[in-house]
C-alpha cells in the first residue's frame, strides 16, 4: 500500500507595518504674517489715536529663541495699547492744506478836477472843501481851493464815501452848493443834507466848480 506524500508546509508571511514617521507640523507663517499686517492697517486707519510704543524694525521669529525657550518679543499692538492723540498730532497725520490767501481788494479812490486846475484824490476819509488853510488836521482830509471873489466859504461843503458811493454836503453857506449829475439838471443843495453822486457828476461852490472821476 502507498502512503500519500504529504504536502510540504509553506510559511505565510505576515505583512510587516511600517512605522509612519511623525509629520512635522509647520507653524502657521502665513497666518502671523497676514494677522501683522492688519493689525498695522488697522493702527493706520485709526486716526483719533497712536501706538505708546513705536513697532519694532526687526521682523519677529514664530518659533521664538529656541536656546531660552522664550517667546520672541515685537508682537504687533492691539488696540488697547493705544492712547488719544492730541489736536497737533492728528493735524500732522492728516496734513490738512492750509487755506488759500484772500485777495485784497483795491480801496476805492475819487478824483477831483477843479476847473482852476487843482486835482485831487480822495479817499474813505471824509473832508471839507473851502478857504481854510489846516494843514495840520488829520482826521478831515481838507482840500483848499483859491477864490478872489470870496464866493467860498471858509468850509463849503463836506464830502465823504458810504459803501462805496461819494457824496456832498453843503454847510449852509451864502452861495449855496450846486450839483449836476450827468443827464439830469442841476440841483440846488439844501444845507446839511447829504447828495449822493455818480461819477462825471459836476459840483459847483460859488464861482468854481469841479468834476467828479
Amino acid at each position: 500500500m502507498i502512503r500519500p506524500r504529504a504536502k510540504p508546509k509553506v510559511a505565510i508571511e505576515e505583512p510587516t507595518s511600517v512605522p509612519e514617521e511623525p509629520v512635522e507640523q509647520e507653524e502657521p507663517r502665513e497666518r502671523d504674517t497676514l494677522q501683522r499686517a492688519t493689525g498695522w492697517i488697522r493702527r493706520s486707519l485709526n486716526l483719533g489715536k497712536k501706538p505708546l510704543f513705536p513697532d519694532t524694525t526687526e521682523e519677529p521669529s514664530p518659533e521664538g529663541n529656541p536656546s531660552t525657550g522664550e517667546a520672541s518679543k515685537g508682537a504687533p499692538l492691539g488696540d488697547e495699547q493705544t492712547q488719544e492723540m492730541s489736536l497737533f498730532d492728528i493735524h500732522q497725520a492728516q496734513d490738512v492744506p492750509g487755506e488759500k490767501p484772500r485777495r485784497l481788494e483795491a480801496p476805492l479812490r475819487f478824483v477831483l478836477k477843479f476847473d482852476t486846475g487843482l486835482s485831487v484824490t480822495v479817499g474813505d476819509r471824509p473832508g471839507v472843501v473851502g478857504v481854510r488853510q489846516d494843514t495840520d488836521d488829520v482826521e478831515l482830509h481838507r482840500i483848499y481851493v483859491k477864490d478872489p471873489t470870496d464866493s467860498i466859504a471858509m468850509e463849503h461843503i463836506e464830502f465823504g464815501v458810504t459803501d462805496g458811493v461819494f457824496w456832498v454836503k453843503d454847510l449852509n453857506t451864502a452861495s449855496g452848493t450846486i450839483v449836476q449829475e450827468p443827464g439830469s439838471r442841476s440841483l440846488q443843495c439844501i444845507p446839511y443834507d447829504t447828495y449822493s453822486l455818480v461819477r462825471s457828476s459836476i459840483v459847483t461852490l460859488g464861482t468854481v466848480s469841479f468834476t467828479l472821476h
